[in-house]
């Protein structure tokens, strides 16, 4: 098989963008170590995640709180949600925009950082009062701006929700086991509810009707209603803020087209003269209008995880009326879509962008430009965050391009399998033409675009912390503490399934407290945090004159990570062959040796880590991994949320499987304390030793097709194993057959150990090399020395 993507003529220029991007600064999420940390990176929590900040962003550091305080001070008679439509209006205004030479696309990311954030604590500065005077902000106005800009905050999320929430009751029952963006020991589920970015919005709305047109829906809308209508109130309140969008969004190419004009730049003031103020006429309008799209649905709740959708499929028209008239040639369409791959580069946040799939028909979409954008992401060589979705009719053409991809390395695309996220989401109440639409949300999170509030990552929740808490009655040994019910002792049970049920109570538990925190954060969103530009461009908030924090969404959901399968599956495995059915280790003494964290107990150590693992196709592991996760899938599947959506399950961790690995004692599969959990479904680092068909074996068998909020899976190979074209081949092969097999999201690493300690060793001499990470690819330089060792750790498969 040969290959057929190609060098573009335009890789002179292409290269030009790209030296740009980096000279600039371009991907700036990684996850390094607090000692190595630049004044270039922000903290975001004990994790290490990190982001670009003010410093690097070359505007004016104090847009955003200009905003904040323009907006809070047009009117006292402005609602919340009004206010924050405000505010994005007030930032398009105040942004500093440029337009760098080579570039045909305009636009950069707004501001995201809080100038006064970024500088609590330090003395004031004649070049800082300066920078916000700038502004056209007084002296006298200076604390005013603070004050603003600190009443937002705490009235927002920003990963602070719980010093704030005042909805419900926060007693010592309710909050048993939640946790923070902290390590404790205690921690057995974390509670959010409250949604911001994590987002796949209707780009596809825009290029169709602009935001001209958008304007025009919202005051028809208005002029339908009476005024005496009971809801013309609130639809009222909701509709004029959503004009204000709609003003940002044209005010944002108008910006843009002025400055391309006084430039001397005729075309791209010509462009951005239409778009995104009108619907799309070519292909390039349809790529420029997306972006601007973008860069104000980010300015809104910033870039993370804010995700472009199935960019084949919104762009498809655009691009085949303009290579059936002639306006444009294929390799022009390449030239646009590297150049596109840098603007999201810029800002490297998985601002994910899915292909394939099937149409609302549930036939091929699969289309000339998804060979485009693959050949463009090959061709411009950076990380990006792609994906692509396949099923049993996808064409082995595009399956095989994709592996062409997967083999030159960095993680992508990775794949999901169409006939099972279909079915989960269409067996939860998604419109099964809605549901073949799905894409994904940064990492793996599902989505309908433009019609639902998913509040992906809504809740995490570790099950073999439950477990831990089921062998000692519920009392947390790392923390001291009672945490969980009262459930019994380990050498108190009789039979394995008698601490199954232990187990299944320190689970429902934890679960149903989970929920209730959740609900509570939903609510106070309503009230504090409505997103009104995403409301804009997600049906039928326009029509309902609603928030989609209050219900505007079409559907309405929470999805929650369920963590540890794998970990479970090993752990109720040596307890049952071990403890109660062979009883060859004494209850007290495991209970002894998993207190002390193995220290004096090395033999049993051995024996446990001896045993047979998930991960090997061993049925008898393998079922209790399976049975864990459909337990808790079966059991979210009962709860409703305030507006009586549902709870939809990722069997997924991101990193927090590192994270809960902290806050983790020794259990009983041999691992020792504080030891990362396994990734999602992939099995404990090292422990899948029987090839690559086993661990695919494994994965077959979970519940995919359950699993509405998606599942995910790491698979590393040795580079050996997929060689030259026959290489590639044999893994398209593989790919089909497991698509086929019903395993239903796959991530691929093509790497050896030995590599990774050169680039661990050498990092500026070799550690550029792209990896998959956590639902993300990062440059394996960028990681953190946990994460390093985590992905070093994971087996690689030779066969």
């Amino acid at each position: 098989m040969k290959s057929e993507i190609k060098v573009q003529k335009s890789e002179s220029r292409s290269q030009r963008l790209k030296d740009d991007v980096m000279r600039r600064g371009g991907s700036f999420i990684c996850y390094p170590d607090r000692s190595e940390m630049e004044f270039t990176y922000r903290p975001m929590g004990r994790s290490g995640f990190m982001q670009r900040g003010a410093f690097v962003w070359g505007g004016n550091p104090f847009e955003r709180d200009v905003a904040v305080y323009r907006a809070w001070s047009a009117s006292d008679e402005q609602s919340v949600v009004q206010v924050r439509a405000r505010f994005l209006y007030e930032l398009v205004k105040l942004a500093t925009i440029e337009i760098y030479p080579e570039w045909r696309l305009a636009g950069e990311h707004l501001s995201h950082w809080f100038g006064f954030l970024e500088l609590e604590g330090e003395p004031e500065r004649a070049d800082k009062i300066g920078r916000i005077n700038e502004l056209g902000v007084n002296d006298d106005e200076i604390e005013s701006v603070r004050q603003k800009v600190k009443d937002w905050r705490g009235r927002n999320w920003s990963g602070e929700i719980y010093p704030y929430v005042d909805i419900g009751l926060r007693d010592s029952d309710n909050m048993r086991g939640i946790g923070y963006w902290d390590t404790s020991a205690d921690i057995v589920y974390r509670a959010g509810g409250w949604v911001e970015n994590h987002s796949v919005r209707d780009y596809a709305k825009v290029l169709r009707m602009g935001f001209g047109g958008i304007r025009g829906e919202i005051e028809s809308e208005l002029a339908s209603m009476d005024i005496t209508d009971a809801d013309y109130v609130r639809k009222e309140n909701f509709l004029k803020a959503a004009g204000w969008i709609c003003d940002a969004g044209v005010l944002l190419g108008k910006r843009y087209a002025d400055l391309a004009k006084k430039r001397g730049l005729k075309e791209m003031a010509e462009v951005c003269r239409r778009v995104p103020a009108e619907g799309a006429e070519t292909f390039f309008e349809a790529v420029q209008s997306l972006w601007f799209a973008h860069i104000l649905t980010c300015g809104e709740d910033l870039i993370n995880a804010n995700s472009i959708g199935r960019l084949d499929q919104i762009l498809y028209p655009y691009y085949k009326e303009d290579i059936e008239s002639g306006r444009i040639t294929r390799e022009e369409a390449v030239e646009i879509m590297e150049e596109f791959a840098c603007k999201l580069y810029l800002d490297y946040d998985v601002q994910a962008i899915m292909l394939g799939g099937v149409d609302k028909h549930g036939d091929c979409a699969v289309n000339e430009l998804s060979y485009v954008i693959l050949e463009a992401t090959r061709n411009v060589d950076f990380i990006r965050d792609l994906a692509v979705r396949v099923n049993a009719d996808t064409p082995v053409k595009f399956i095989e391009r994709c592996s062409e991809l997967i083999v030159k390395g960095g993680g992508i695309p990775f794949i999901f399998n169409d006939d099972c996220f279909i079915q989960a989401l269409s067996d939860r109440g998604i419109a099964l033409e809605d549901a073949r639409d799905y894409v994904h949300i940064g990492c793996v999170e599902l989505t309908i675009p433009g019609k639902a509030n998913p509040h992906a990552v809504s809740g995490w929740f570790s099950a073999i912390k439950c477990l831990e808490l089921a062998m000692f009655d519920g009392y947390d040994h790392i923390a001291d503490k009672q945490v969980g019910p009262k459930t019994g002792l380990l050498s108190e049970f009789s039979d394995f399934e008698e601490f199954r049920e232990a187990f299944i109570a320190q689970m429902e538990f934890f679960a149903k407290r989970m929920v209730y925190n959740i609900n509570r954060g939903e609510l106070l969103q309503r009230e504090r945090g409505p997103l009104p530009c995403l409301s804009t461009l997600t049906d039928d908030c326009i029509k309902r004159g609603c928030d989609i924090t209050n219900g505007g969404a079409i559907y309405n959901y929470h999805s929650i990570c369920f963590m540890g399968a794998p970990n479970v599956a090993d752990s109720l495995y040596a307890l049952r062959k071990f403890v109660f059915d062979e009883k060859r280790i004494d209850k007290s003494q495991l209970s002894d040796a998993i207190r002390g964290n193995f220290e004096g107990f090395e033999s049993l150590r051995n024996q446990l880590m001896n045993l047979p693992k998930y991960g090997n196709n061993i049925a008898e592991v393998d079922e209790l991994g399976v049975w864990v996760s459909n337990y808790f899938i079966d059991l979210m599947d009962k709860y409703r949320t305030p507006l009586n959506g549902r709870y939809f399950v990722h069997l997924f961790t991101f990193q927090l499987n590192i994270d809960f690995g902290w806050s983790l004692g020794a259990t009983p599969d041999g691992r020792l304390k504080g030891e990362p959990l396994a990734y999602s479904l992939s099995p404990q680092q090292g422990r899948d030793e029987k090839g690559l068909a086993a661990v695919l074996g494994t994965l077959k068998h979970l519940p995919h097709k359950k699993a509405g909020g998606g599942s995910a899976a790491i698979i590393d190979l040795d580079p050996a194993m997929v060689e030259g074209e026959s290489g590639v081949e044999r893994l398209s092969q593989i790919i089909q057959g497991a698509i086929k097999s019903g395993v239903g999201q796959m991530q691929w690493n093509v790497m050896t150990a030995e590599r990774l300690r050169l680039a661990q060793c050498c990092p500026e001499k070799y550690g550029n090399m792209p990896v998959r990470v956590a639902g993300y690819s990062q440059m394996f330089k960028l990681l953190g020395k946990e994460l390093q060792e985590h992905i070093i750790a994971r087996t690689k498969h030779k066969n």
